[in-house]
């Protein structure tokens, strides 16, 4: 059965490539078979990196995973996850991101503290870091600077649609 798309839905704009960036899509089967569930973004070594965050006392593992390593300023990676917040999952929680960075940051050939974790979807689920784990390499092996509407599709958790903006300056 498929999910009635919102009648908000808009065509997405056309997303241009920018310089240095190339990202990608995958399912990886975080919460449901079959459905994207997992996104890369790679960046140009030794991009400089700022992040705003929550101001809730009891922040997910990927919001103290980010705030600590944000303090070196660089990124190179980017790892979303959908189908699974990682949010009041304790020591689980933060070891799932420790894994996810340590995966990537293989790949992207850099340190585990230049890659960026986030989470979206249930709280209060252990998320199945190796599932996650697994689909990187492919993943990775498939960026590509066109990816922009699968990335934007595979961060949907309840969304009906994907979402995109894009500005010129």
């Amino acid at each position: 059965m498929a999910t009635a798309v919102s009648p908000l839905a808009v065509a997405l704009p056309e997303l241009p490539p920018l310089a240095g960036v190339r990202l990608g899509a995958a399912a990886a089967g975080i919460r449901y078979q079959g459905r994207t569930d997992l996104v890369m973004i790679e960046v140009a070594p030794n991009s400089t990196a700022a992040g705003v965050f929550t101001s809730n006392k009891c922040p997910g593992a990927p919001v103290d995973w980010c705030r600590t390593a944000l303090k070196g300023g660089k990124a190179r990676m980017v790892v979303v996850n959908a189908g699974n917040a990682n949010v009041f999952t304790g020591q689980a929680g933060h070891d799932a991101c420790a894994a996810t960075a340590a995966a990537a940051a293989k790949l992207g050939d850099c340190p585990p503290r230049q890659v960026m974790v986030a989470s979206t979807g249930v709280i209060g689920e252990i998320l199945p870091h190796e599932k996650l784990t697994a689909a990187l390499p492919a993943l990775h092996a498939s960026l590509s600077e066109n990816n922009w509407e699968a990335a934007a599709r595979g961060i949907m958790t309840t969304d009906t649609f994907p979402k995109a903006s894009t500005r010129t300056a």
